[in-house]
């Protein structure tokens, strides 16, 4: 079967097909978050994710000091960016990774998110959007660290 799907004459343009719509979600994506305040995000040359680098938004909302003031022990266990992700999650419904998911070593100071670019053009613009309005909900997420929602 994979053989044949290689060799197929049909398989050249399904493979375009697929290779263009993927650039299409990527650099959607990107131009979206790269018009966030407080974002920024490389294209990437491969994958099926971008890892914008939200630093900007974790000084602008006060994630960094919110993160600061917390207890020791739960520090241990989220990060800014982590804040930030389960804030978009809860409140924004967005679902992201941070770097820390991915094992401590040189995740410190480093405030990257990892967002999956494999589902439709419209729910992308979707999320984009509610990333944008997030990124700039400071009382929302104070809010958020009231409520009792995880903080990893």
């Amino acid at each position: 079967g994979a053989k044949r799907a290689i060799e197929s004459p049909e398989s050249l343009s399904s493979i375009n097909t697929m290779v263009d719509a993927f650039q299409e979600r990527r650099d959607l994506v990107v131009a979206g978050l790269n018009n966030v305040p407080g974002i920024s995000c490389q294209t990437p040359k491969g994958a099926f994710y971008v890892f914008p680098n939200i630093g900007g938004v974790c000084e602008d909302l006060g994630v960094v000091d919110a993160y600061r003031e917390l207890a020791e022990e739960v520090r241990a266990t989220t990060s800014p960016a982590t804040l930030f992700q389960m804030f978009l999650l809860f409140r924004y419904h967005v679902a992201t990774l941070d770097r820390k998911s991915f094992g401590q070593l040189g995740a410190e100071g480093k405030h990257f998110l990892r967002l999956s670019i494999a589902t439709g053009l419209e729910e992308l613009r979707d999320a984009v959007d509610r990333i944008g309005k997030a990124a700039r909900d400071a009382e929302g997420f104070r809010a958020f660290l009231r409520s009792g929602d995880p903080l990893s």
